[in-house]
């Protein structure tokens, strides 16, 4: 078969094609490597996922169908490798050190085996170039799906995330979710991979991008609450180091207590002053005398400090919180984070057993959250919590449709100056999209930023930017086709096509490597 497949190569003279189909993982891991530049900090190039995919497609035709999982499955450690360097960053803020790449190694190998599913069923089930196109779309977005589920989950840089700095392409969102976005994406590189199905893609395209400008531009479908609160978003900007030593405590909430600007008599009516996740990086109880020292500061009717900290319940299990704290210390309203991070937040007790920690401090797994998401104050619109990696879940980030908008508070400070905190915000933009409410984002570090409900930045303080954010609560917000069905839909269409295509399928080979590339691109 080796030798057949040269002797096609020979005649058709095509020195890519040789080396696509000689050395098919090497290529698809450099394929999966550019992705880095779809998902960097700073101007990003979504326009490349479509050469690398059409290339991926072009490569997958050609293989085998037992080399299919590996072709996938290189493309995904390029791809994931790329993307996810950064999280070994966290590693070196603890004892840890140069130890995180070892557990990044681990993960994107993991992570690697969602593509390699995806590749080895499009080979499998495929048996035209149209449903080998539509079988690909499908089985992509299905793994991305997966990949955010399994293991608790990590839907980190699915390729619709890419799809945001192509103006108005994210827009579809508030329909699909974002994995409707990846799949319609995906399908319209797939049907521009073929010549025969380009004006589709091109229809595809030209809809889902009006369909943008008109919702963005257009649309006047906003119900509008009263915004009559102000909101000041604190960016303390300290680093990881300094969060954790005990010496700096109190040095740290003084520098929040500063930014806060207690002292300014132009705010007027309900104020909320918001604190990222750790701000109050101790156990907190109510009135203690830390609480006390806190909100002595504390000026004006109906004013509150929202503030990330770690608390104990009564039977002593351990939570990464959100505090609502009034004047004396009192504790108002508590939210506890709900969706953990593996290995940042806790372990599995057998491997605590074993003598391993969690990146974050302390010897104490955080427990899962059972609390509301919804904060209810007085004089102030309600609104839903949300502590930094929850928000990467999409569907899962609202308790009632009733609130207003959106708080997000994270502690990027962990990735330092890295392609996280980028990804990090992207992924917020997507969850108002969908939700169709914005998002008041709070960061120690990081990004800080007020998002509207179409995902667009109103304004922002960039990492390692030591300042303050004054807005008023969110002033508008609509009722989306995905805050009521979630992932529903993307899901109905997915499982629908595929059975369509399972079923109707033709009984022929997919193209032999002599026919392909006069039809594919040609």
């Amino acid at each position: 078969m080796l030798y057949q497949n040269i002797k096609n190569v020979s005649k058709i003279k095509d020195l890519t094609s040789y080396a696509f189909i000689m050395f098919p993982k090497t290529f698809a891991f450099f394929l999966g490597c550019l992705m880095k530049f779809c998902f960097c900090k700073g101007t990003t190039y979504p326009i490349l996922l479509i050469p690398i995919f059409i290339s991926l497609l072009l490569i997958l035709q050609q293989a085998l169908k037992k080399q299919s999982f590996c072709i996938g499955f290189s493309f995904g450690i390029g791809y994931f490798a790329s993307t996810s360097y950064w999280i070994a960053e966290s590693f070196k803020c603890v004892e840890f050190g140069n130890y995180g790449y070892l557990a990044v190694a681990f993960l994107v190998l993991y992570l690697s085996i969602y593509p390699g599913i995806a590749c080895y069923l499009t080979k499998k089930f495929a048996t035209t170039r149209i449903n080998f196109i539509l079988f690909f779309a499908v089985f992509w977005t299905i793994c991305e799906i997966l990949r955010g589920i399994v293991f608790t989950g990590f839907p980190w840089n699915l390729i619709g995330y890419a799809t945001y700095d192509i103006p108005y392409f994210s827009q579809i969102a508030d329909i699909f979710g974002i994995h409707g976005v990846s799949f319609i994406f995906i399908l319209i590189i797939g049907l521009l991979s073929f010549k025969k199905t380009i004006i589709y893609a091109l229809c595809i395209l030209f809809f889902v991008i009006s369909y943008g400008y008109y919702k963005v531009n257009l649309y006047n479908g906003y119900i509008i609450p009263e915004a009559n609160t102000d909101i000041t978003i604190v960016q303390p900007s300290i680093s990881q180091e300094d969060k954790l030593l005990i010496e700096k405590f109190k040095q740290n909430i003084d520098i929040h207590l500063k930014l806060s600007d207690f002292q300014n008599r132009l705010y007027i009516g309900p104020r909320l002053v918001i604190w990222p996740e750790a701000a109050i990086n101790t156990p907190i109880t109510s009135k203690s005398d830390l609480l006390k020292y806190i909100t002595t500061a504390i000026k004006g009717k109906d004013t509150y400090i929202i503030s990330g900290c770690d608390r104990f319940d009564k039977d002593m299990k351990l939570y990464n919180s959100l505090a609502v704290l009034g004047e004396n210390g009192e504790i108002k309203q508590i939210y506890d984070k709900k969706h953990l991070l593996p290995f940042g937040e806790f372990i599995p007790e057998c491997l605590l057993k074993l003598g391993l920690k969690k990146v974050t401090s302390g010897l104490i797994n955080f427990s899962e959250g059972k609390l509301k998401r919804t904060i209810t104050l007085k004089n102030i619109s309600p609104f839903d919590c949300v502590i930094c990696y929850e928000i990467a879940f999409p569907g899962e980030i609202i308790d009632t449709p009733e609130s207003k908008w959106i708080l997000n508070i994270t502690n990027d400070s962990w990735f330092k100056d890295s392609d996280g905190p980028t990804q990090h915000l992207k992924i917020a933009c997507f969850r108002a999209i969908e939700e169709g409410k914005m998002i008041i984002r709070c960061a120690n570090n990081g990004i800080s930023a007020v998002i509207d409900c179409n995902g667009r930045l109103v304004k922002i303080l960039n990492t390692n930017e030591i300042n303050r954010i004054d807005y008023k609560v969110p002033g508008k917000y609509q009722l989306t086709v995905f805050a009521v069905y979630k992932n529903a839909s993307v899901i109905l269409i997915l499982i629908s096509l595929l059975l369509y295509l399972y079923f109707t399928r033709k009984r022929t080979k997919i193209l032999q490597t002599k026919d392909i590339l006069n039809n594919f691109l040609y």
